[in-house]
């Protein structure tokens, strides 16, 4: 079996790139198999151990290519186990035969957040792509209280966060496979694979697996297409905040 870690935020194409890799015969996505013991859905229950995690992953297996996601940002499944270093995660997941390290990631975190929030108060995170867009009302984003899972930051503090967490990913994940005479992690960008065409991403993929490229198709589409300004009520002040600050780039982009 060849294990493959895919490590993301969230709202950065992972369920489309996922839909696309379980057409392939060759490959299993297990997807999140950490997220469903997060708080919310797990409640109090004393969370399994990591290797636990992994091991029944890998056991109910049935093909030659197993892939796993990993939510990356600190208060998603790296909080189950606080106590414990990325070095950590990566030599568990090594000795239970994930050799190779997948980074997905959406530069614009701006855009990411609204497309969280977004599917938060509509309760819609995929729609198919045969589907009409859903109309949805502007959003009001609390500039001072952004929430991601147990932990709030205003805006600006979020954003910073979410920016330093994935460079502090990446170079963990250079280093670590570096040591271990690993491949080095590949890096998709949502932006330059996903957004306008996911079979991009997918061609990539199959191409680092050694895979040939099966014929797929495209089963979801884009929620939040939109020019930010239509989907921000409070626009104004978010570019207000944002214009003076390292992240005015995302306004435009």
């Amino acid at each position: 079996m060849i294990g493959v870690a895919t490590w993301h935020e969230g709202r950065c194409g992972s369920t489309v790139l996922g839909s696309l890799l379980n057409q392939h015969s060759q490959i299993q996505p297990a997807n999140e198999i950490f997220s469903r013991y997060m708080p919310r859905r797990w409640g109090g229950q004393p969370v399994p151990e990591m290797g636990k995690v992994l091991h029944q992953a890998v056991e109910e297996n049935s093909k030659p290519i197993l892939q796993i996601e990993i939510k990356s940002l600190r208060a998603q499944n790296r909080s189950l186990y606080p106590e414990l270093t990325l070095d950590h995660w990566f030599d568990q997941l090594l000795a239970h035969g994930f050799r190779r390290q997948l980074i997905l990631h959406r530069r614009n975190g701006l855009r990411r957040l609204v497309s969280h929030l977004m599917a938060q108060r509509s309760g819609v995170f995929v729609q198919a792509a045969a589907e009409p867009l859903l109309e949805r009302p502007p959003l009001q984003v609390n500039t001072a209280a952004i929430r991601e899972g147990a932990e709030t930051h205003d805006l600006l503090h979020w954003l910073d966060l979410y920016a330093s967490t994935h460079r502090q990913l990446v170079k963990a994940l250079e280093r670590w496979t570096a040591l271990h005479g690993l491949l080095p992690p590949l890096q998709l960008v949502y932006e330059e694979t996903l957004e306008a065409d996911p079979q991009v991403a997918y061609r990539q993929l199959c191409a680092w697996l050694d895979l040939e490229v099966e014929p797929v198709t495209l089963l979801y589409r884009r929620i939040n297409p939109e020019p930010l300004p239509q989907l921000i009520a409070n626009w104004e002040e978010i570019r207000g905040l944002l214009e003076p600050t390292p992240h005015a780039w995302m306004l435009v982009a």
